[in-house]
């Protein structure tokens, strides 16, 4: 039996919600924040895709040999872990500065980052989340000289 393994990144964003895991197409389970699971597979070509509500991953197709392992990645969009925390800090900015200062205009650097939030849940849905091939973590053999 070959298996997949799939590994979700810790991230504060989607910190309280399971993403669906979907292989041929078949919710075969969830998949919690920083949590890795495993799912066996018969060995052959498989579509493997993450969803969460009416977001989720392009759909990685996977070759996978008898008795093979493939490591995937999980996670949300590029540099989606940041957009919290910045967004806060310039909140805190803009009430600052418009407390010292009377600026009532620093508040509207937050509006390119409500536009990505924005995209990602509506048009760019389908990348919400990105799954890759973890390579790095596929077992290496060795070559007998």
């Amino acid at each position: 039996m070959a298996t997949i393994i799939i590994n979700r990144t810790s991230e504060y964003l989607n910190r309280l919600r399971n993403f669906g895991v979907y292989i041929d197409g078949i919710k075969v389970g969830t998949i919690a924040n920083g949590e890795t699971k495993e799912f066996n597979v018969s060995a052959g070509q498989h579509s493997v895709f993450i969803k969460i509500d009416w977001c989720n991953s392009p759909t990685l197709s996977v070759n996978i040999n008898d008795q093979e392992t493939k490591n995937l990645k999980v996670g949300g969009f590029k540099n989606g872990r940041w957009l919290i925390q910045t967004g806060l800090v310039i909140i805190v900015l803009s009430y600052l500065a418009n407390l010292l200062f009377d600026f009532e205009y620093f508040f509207y650097l937050a509006i390119p980052m409500l536009l990505i939030i924005v995209y990602y849940t509506t048009v760019g849905s389908k990348q919400y989340l990105r799954l890759t091939e973890n390579k790095s973590e596929q077992p290496k053999t060795m070559a007998l000289h």
